[in-house]
């Protein structure tokens, strides 16, 4: 099999394909679904792959009708395990111990970028963030992350000069929110590398710009520094079970929480992304009690923004996964094309965030916090808030005016 996967898998699977391949006389296409299947059960912890083959059922066919058959049969029970939820009850992954990483200070011509919604048309609900990279590499093991798909996984890249950079840098017309998570966690590393201090004199001298500082650590020695209210702390949140078994070396959903509670105590402005959330076996309870959590502990005028999302994979992701073969879950799922990516259909996006949407009081679906879906299909905005924007504009400008009113009132 010439496929590049086929080499990825253990050689038993590859024994056994190869077997069947020279009794079945399957075409590159069909060896392709079978070894992309092979990767997937493996990841799953679900194979062998023998069992999801059944040639008693085809023994009466012939020729290629015979290998149709058996790809058919394949393909509905694939699609079974894909539709339903994802189960966790039995999946142990191999506990994954901290990587060694080098630093290094590097020149970087580019600083600032765009969301990953798709540029032309309006295929998502985008609110024109912009990403400023002063990271790259992330220590922390999310398995369904796409910055293991560029990046070396062993050296953490920090742009040098980046007090200077950032100090000589002009800012697009259309720039007043920023995110720096895109390429790294933004309080993993701390100020370690000065980079809190040098994104806090951004900051200051643009003071209507919202800076993001998107993580899923509990590191809070940061608040020890003098940070401008403009740079705003967030975090995001997720079952326990995904992030025991997906997000490795994270925190836990009661680090992250009481982390968000020492930067509120100590003033600060924060947020929370319910992304992504994951469509598993017990989902409806995890998800609920998380949201219970949050708003029994916070207040919403507290918070910016809540956001809600949900898995995404580009093609090069799934094959980096695939080839990979870690242990995870998160491609148990039904792949839908949309805007470019995989992720779940509609019906089942819908299910999800209308549900964690309405374990919200009413209270705080009254200004603040902001609520948005994430790289989602503006057709879902309508069934899941009761409202919706009519373009991108409308949604960046009621985003806009939010956040700027929240930002207001904890000046004040």
């Amino acid at each position: 099999m010439e496929h590049p996967l086929f080499a990825s898998l253990p050689y038993s699977e590859q024994t056994y394909l190869a077997d069947l391949d020279s009794r079945y006389h399957f075409s590159f296409q069909q060896q392709r679904q079978l070894i992309e299947s092979c990767a997937d059960l493996a990841m799953w912890k679900l194979g062998p792959m023998r069992g999801w083959i059944d040639e008693q059922a085809v023994q009466h066919l012939d020729g290629k009708q015979r290998s149709q058959a058996l790809l058919a049969d394949h393909h509905k029970r694939m699609q079974a395990e894909r539709t339903k939820p994802t189960s966790y009850s039995d999946f142990h992954p191999t506990e994954r111990l901290p990587d060694k990483y080098r630093s290094l200070f590097v020149s970087s011509n580019t600083l600032m970028g765009r969301c990953p919604c798709p540029v032309e048309g309006e295929k998502t609900r985008c609110c024109n963030l912009k990403t400023l990279d002063v990271v790259q590499q992330c220590a922390f093991g999310c398995s369904y992350c796409s910055i293991q798909s560029f990046y070396n996984s062993h050296e953490i890249k920090v742009v040098q000069n980046l007090k200077q950079r950032l100090g000589e840098l002009v800012l697009q017309d259309d720039c007043w929110h920023i995110g720096t998570g895109q390429s790294s966690d933004s309080l993993l590393w701390g100020n370690d590398y000065g980079t809190l201090e040098a994104l806090a004199l951004l900051a200051e001298r643009h003071p209507s710009l919202i800076i993001e500082l998107k993580t899923k650590s509990h590191r809070s020695d940061y608040l020890q520094l003098k940070l401008p209210l403009n740079l705003i702390s967030t975090w995001s949140l997720n079952a326990p079970t995904i992030i025991e078994k997906e997000e490795h070396l994270t925190a836990t959903l009661q680090q992250r929480l009481d982390a968000a509670k020492r930067a509120r105590d100590a003033g600060r402005i924060i947020g929370f992304h319910l992304h992504p959330m994951v469509y598993f076996e017990g989902w409806q309870e995890e998800y609920g009690a998380l949201i219970e959590q949050v708003t029994t502990s916070f207040r919403p005028g507290e918070l910016m923004m809540v956001s809600l999302g949900t898995l995404t994979f580009t093609k090069a992701v799934l094959r980096t996964l695939r080839s990979a073969l870690h242990e995870t879950r998160v491609t148990d799922m039904e792949l839908t094309l949309s805007a470019g990516k995989y992720t779940y259909p509609l019906e089942v996006k819908e299910q999800m965030f209308s549900f964690a949407y309405s374990q919200f009081p009413a209270s705080w679906k009254q200004g603040s916090p902001f609520f948005y879906l994430c790289m989602e299909d503006p057709g879902l905005w309508e069934p899941v808030f009761g409202y919706s924007y009519e373009d991108d504009k409308a949604f960046e400008e009621a985003m806009k005016t939010s956040y700027r009113a929240c930002l207001g009132r904890h000046r004040t």
